[in-house]
């Protein structure tokens, strides 16, 4: 699976694999499989590497994702693997699946007399088959072991018995083992039963049952491990208890080891009957644990290996050898060279409990000093599941989510290597766990043991996720062992041992068998015939080797140490050998061998010498020589062979005893080499009286000279003065400049010594004094010595052309990915530099490539692909390429569910005109989802929305309606997340007033107490203190659009009160006061007069009152006047 997104869709991915079949010869054979894939993929099924056509019998069903291979009457031929590729524009994918053809069963036989009994049940006509195999026992020294396999097969097998890949009469000492043939419970099959008597130590190993018969071969293997039984103490108390071994005889051998190294020590014993051996150190016995290991080598020898050596492991090591007949020991002194720079406080053993953490603690002599963690060879970079910690001198480790695999030995080392090492317990179900790698050759016995807390617990064993058959599982109480007899490279893989979530496993490794070179030629003869030549003979190898093969001759001057191939020769008979096949004149050895793939046999020398001359010949002769006045004059030549000569100048022979010397004394000075076929005359530091010297050179069958020029310099070179060297890096623009003394001066640019030629890669211009060399783009195969020369005089420049560092171009951030079971997961890591050095790594270990791991290059881009995920290969990745790191975190889950969310039904409220958001969240980014409303699927538009993100399906209705309620599904395959919608009008809200209003207003004046709504639709309800009131000609209700208005079009004193106007939700308070309005006087306008009458007589006072605001009205007065009355009169407040 790729692990990013584009505009491509997504590849083909298989949801479900088709599965192996098996029919009987006839019968109807189908495979079916899933596929998605954006755009749908096409869907091809091939065979043998041939794609394949429908026909009569052959047909491809498709319903939707799942595509099918129909099959009708199957035969034999139709037997094989089959396999779907699927392709789209976003790549392709590929599942394959067998198909096996039976043969039909025989027809039922008559029945018969009981004289002759049918074929036992299990053991029809075939290969042979173990109907139950061997159990691997732990037992203690002097028990009787037995084991028993039974075998079904026709022709009845033949059985017999190995122990470690030997034949039980090969075995040293088997005089204690015994066969038992029989017959299997219910007659059937037949078995051999191996028993042995009083088992002793060297009896552990792994027993093979091999059954063999015309149809084919059949094995099954078991482990034995004997363990040796507590000493009992003393009956007496005060009785010494008896020494562990012997005293040495002789002072032991001494071994020095450099701290954080391992050490090694094996001993080789043989006796009869074969002896137990014991390890002992300072007189005690040592157990096997997890930096000491005990095991046996393929040789025979025992052996003992240290790892990681400390200051406590050094003492005095002894190996005990024991039996019948006596004792041996042979010991050692081990040393341990401890370094100068130390740990101020080394790591300590730590314990944890599975899935929890443990913290590794150490310190070192100073904060600068760089550290790195190991887990055994495996270096360990930071990331979650290991996280690193620098605090000044600390070094911390913290291993999160502990595994039983986590189990082992942690190192820190610092410069110089030097370590510091703790064991990690992790204490869980599984006590001991798988080792990480286990190599074993091709053909031998591959034993995996696990030891469990619990005894009697049953356990899985399984390899690339495929569960291995029962017949090579095995447990006894808290052990559990796997044997795999005689591997072939179809059982490498990863071996996983499985108790719950508890897991440990282990990489299988099978290596190939080392096969036996080739033996030598025989009969080897040489014979001296004509002058200057010599003949070998020799006949082929007996017996013949099994492939195909050459003989290499080779040759050996006499008084010399070296040989020298001569040529290689592919049929056998003779050869002569010419004087011109040597170098140079002397007296030859000569010697054969054979050599195939397998690797080359011993050499077969030829008794004798023969003495050969090379015949030299000028193959490139003298070339005059013209130089400026100092410099060195070279003259050399080419020979065809390694031959000795004289050098000439002016006539007069040069000595060469000496390589270095004078004409005469204070004349000109020389050096003569010779270097294989090359003769050179280097005359130093010419002067210009020397031009016109004449060289020589002879030597026999070759004689040549050449002449001396000597100039002198015409110009000199500016700058440089001395040797540049420049670093650029690639793509770059290098410019070389030279300036001469003369302007327009010629001069020649050289690169190694050779001319350079123009081209668009290298330009070269001349200004004035200045010569320039430019490189528009420098690349690395541009680095070289460049020089710029003129007549006498060179510049000379050192370019050094280096890559840039390595970026990494994708991906930038940190990727998530996240597959299902099964799935094929790609991570890719592109970089800028096709030919950079990229490395993976998985929780903070380097993968290493395999089965289920396979690393792949193409130009820039590196991918690491999980063709078949499962859970377990989730974690952390890293691709690492230089100082950079690309991060990926990757998630394997089995796809119980495709809907991560909801889990359960959902209900939405929603008020109309609000936003809705449906959400599904999907396990996979690319599967398709349906959405239905009530039952009818739904279609988009502007007022329902369907969105797509990564794993996230939406349905969006941005302004809802009342008719949008009802029940939405989201649908994928028989899976569906249910949502209730519900939408209902919104609450009325009072916008206006938002307070208390309070109204004071005068009698006959016109109240309005007005309030505005949220919605125009909404029906209010008026109260005066407490009681809904009803529309009149003094009180009139009004509504304009969302406000509502209550009108008093005359208040009286008694329309006043608190008013309410419920809107339902919601509620607006008014507060009312009307009052009358005060009396005035109209007329007269004086506040008081003094009137006079005649008494007796009838008095009239007339005044005009009117309230405030409203119309006059008159009041008369009348009085009946007495003498000397005064009155006065008031109306209201008002006095008249």
């Amino acid at each position: 699976m790729k692990a990013g997104s584009g505009d491509q869709g997504s590849p083909p991915c298989f949801l479900r694999f088709p599965r192996p079949v098996r029919v009987v010869s006839g019968a109807e054979a189908e495979l079916k499989c899933v596929v998605l894939g954006e755009p749908p993929p096409t869907v091809l099924w091939e065979k043998g590497g041939q794609q394949l056509v429908a026909s009569e019998r052959l047909s491809f069903p498709e319903d939707g994702a799942e595509h099918g291979l129909l099959l009708s009457g199957a035969l034999p031929t139709d037997a094989g693997v089959y396999v779907c590729r699927a392709r789209n524009a976003a790549g392709e994918a590929y599942a394959a699946a067998a198909v096996t053809v039976l043969e039909p069963p025989a027809p039922e036989p008559e029945p018969q007399s009981s004289e002759c009994p049918l074929p036992p049940p299990g053991t029809g006509e075939g290969a042979p088959v173990f109907l139950t195999g061997p159990r691997s026992q732990w037992v203690l020294r002097g028990e009787e072991v037995v084991l028993t396999c039974q075998v079904g097969g026709l022709p009845e097998p033949k059985l017999y018995w190995e122990k470690d890949g030997m034949a039980l009469d090969e075995v040293w000492d088997s005089s204690h083992f015994k066969l038992e043939p029989g017959r299997g419970a219910s007659d059937e099959g037949a078995s051999l039963t191996l028993r042995i008597l009083a088992v002793r130590l060297p009896d552990s190993g792994v027993y093979v049952c091999h059954a063999r018969n015309a149809h084919g071969h059949a094995q099954a293997g078991a482990l034995l491990q004997v363990h040796q039984p507590q000493e009992n103490p003393p009956q007496d108390p005060d009785e010494t208890p008896r020494p562990v071994m012997e005293p040495l005889k002789c002072a032991p051998k001494t071994f020095w080891v450099n701290e954080g190294k391992h050490a090694k020590f094996r001993c080789y014993v043989m006796g009869k009957p074969e002896p137990e051996i014991e390890w002992h150190l300072e007189g005690r016995p040592l157990l096997p644990d997890r930096r000491r290991l005990m095991y046996r080598d393929r040789d025979g020898g025992f052996v003992l290996k240290v790892l990681y050596c400390q200051a406590k492991d050094r003492g005095l090591y002894v190996c005990a050898a024991r039996n019948s007949a006596g004792q041996t020991l042979s010991a050692v002194q081990l040393h341990v060279k401890e370094p100068r720079l130390r740990f101020t406080r080394p790591l300590q053993d730590v314990e944890g409990r599975e899935h929890g953490i443990v913290v590794l603690e150490c310190k070192v002599p100073n904060s600068r000093i760089p550290t790195a963690w190991f887990r055994e060879d495996q270096r360990l970079l930071p990331c979650r599941k290991y996280e690193q910690i620098e605090e000044g001198t600390v070094r911390r480790l913290i291993i999160h989510k502990l595994k039983a695999d986590d189990d082992g030995v942690y190192l820190c080392e610092m410069r110089g290597r030097v370590r510091t090492v703790a064991n990690v317990t992790v204490k869980g179900p599984i006590l001991k766990r798988l080792p990480r790698k286990l190599d074993v050759l091709e053909g031998e016995n591959a034993v995996l043991l696990v030891e469990t807390q619990e005894a009697g617990v049953q356990g899985c064993w399984s390899r690339d996720g495929e569960e291995l058959p029962d017949t090579c599982q095995s447990s006894c109480g808290h052990m559990h062992a796997l044997v795999l007899p005689g591997v072939t490279r179809e059982d490498a893989g990863e071996v996983t041992f499985s108790l719950g979530n508890s897991h440990t496993t282990t990489l299988l490794r099978v290596k190939c068998v080392k096969h036996s070179p080739p033996g030598p030629p025989i009969l080897v003869e040489m014979f001296k015939g004509q002058k200057n030549t010599v003949l070998l003979t020799w006949k082929p190898p007996e017996p013949p080797p099994e492939t195909s093969f050459i003989y290499r001759l080779e040759r050996q001057e006499v008084g010399s140490e070296d040989w020298i191939q001569c040529f290689s020769i592919e049929k056998a008979g003779a050869v002569e050998v010419p004087g011109d096949c040597v170098p140079t004149e002397g007296d030859y050895r000569f010697r054969i061998c054979t050599v195939s793939e397998h690797g080359r046999s011993p050499h077969v020398v030829f008794n004798g010498s023969a003495h050969l001359v090379p015949t030299a010949r000028l193959v490139s002769g003298l070339e005059d020589v013209q130089v400026y006045d100092g410099e060195d004059a070279v003259f050399s030549l080419d020979l065809s062979t390694i031959i000795q000569g004289s050098w000439f100048l002016n006539g007069e022979q040069l000595t060469s005893n000496e390589p270095e010397g004078q004409v005469e004394p204070g004349a000109l000075q020389y050096r003569i080499e010779q270097k294989g076929l090359q003769h050179k005359l280097i005359l130093k530091a010419v002067k210009h009286q020397d031009s016109g010297a004449l060289v020589g050179f002879s030597c026999p069958g070759v004689q040549d000279s050449a002449a001396l020029s000597i100039q002198e310099s015409p110009v000199h070179i500016l700058s440089p003065q001395d040797k540049v060297s420049l670093t650029f890096t690639t793509s770059e623009r290098v410019v070389l400049t030279c300036e001469l003394s003369r302007v327009d001066f010629p001069a020649t640019w050289y690169k190694d010594g050779q001319k350079v030629e123009e081209s668009e890669s290298l330009v070269v211009k001349m200004d004035g004094r200045k010569h320039r060399l430019i490189l528009p783009e420098a690349q690395v195969q541009d680095s070289g010595e460049f020089e710029c020369r003129t007549e006498g005089v060179s510049a000379f420049f050192v370019v050094t052309v280096q890559d840039p560092p390595v970026h990494i171009v994708d991906p930038q951030e940190h990727v998530f990915v996240h597959a299902i079971t099964s799935e094929c997961v790609r991570l890719t890591c592109e970089v800028d530099r096709e030919d950079a050095t990229v490395h993976w790594y998985k929780d903070g270990q380097e993968v290493e490539e395999s089965d289920v791991i396979i690393l792949e290059n193409e130009g820039p881009q590196h991918r690491l692909v999980l063709p078949a995920a499962r859970p377990s290969d989730g974690g952390e990745f890293q691709c690492v390429v230089g100082d950079k790191r690309a991060y990926f975190t990757v998630t394997i889950t089995d796809v119980s569910s495709w809907i991560v969310y909801p889990s359960g039904k959902v209900y939405v409220a929603a008020v109309h005109l609000e936003r809705v958001v449906l959400t599904c969240e999907l396990c996979r980014p690319w599967a398709e989802v349906r959405w239905t409303k009530d039952g009818e699927e739904v279609v988009e538009s502007p007022e329902l929305l369907l969105e797509k993100e990564e794993t996230i399906r939406r349905l969006v209705l941005p302004s809802v309606q009342l008719e949008d309620s009802g029940e939405y599904l989201c649908e994928i395959h028989d899976e569906s997340a249910s949502f209730t919608v519900t939408v209902s009008e919104p609450p009325v809200r009072i916008i206006y007033p938002q307070d208390e209003v309070t109204l004071t207003a005068v009698s006959l004046e016109c109240v309005v107490l007005t309030c505005e709504l949220s919605r125009e639709d909404a029906p209010v309800c008026w109260y005066k203190d407490g009681l809904e009131v009803e529309e009149s000609e003094a009180l009139v209700l009004q509504s304009d659009g969302p406000r509502r208005r209550l009108v008093l079009p005359a208040a009286q004193p008694e329309d006043g009160g608190e008013f309410v106007c419920d809107a339902g939700d919601d509620s607006a308070f008014f507060t009312v006061t009307v009052t009358a309005p005060p009396e005035r006087i109209v007329h007269p306008a004086a506040r008081s007069l003094d009137l006079q009458f005649v008494a007796p007589g009838h008095v009239e006072l007339r005044c005009e009152v009117a309230p405030a605001g409203s119309q006059s009205f008159q009041c008369s007065f009348w009085l009946q006047r007495q003498p000397q009355t005064r009155s006065a009169w008031f109306l209201g407040s008002q006095w008249c």
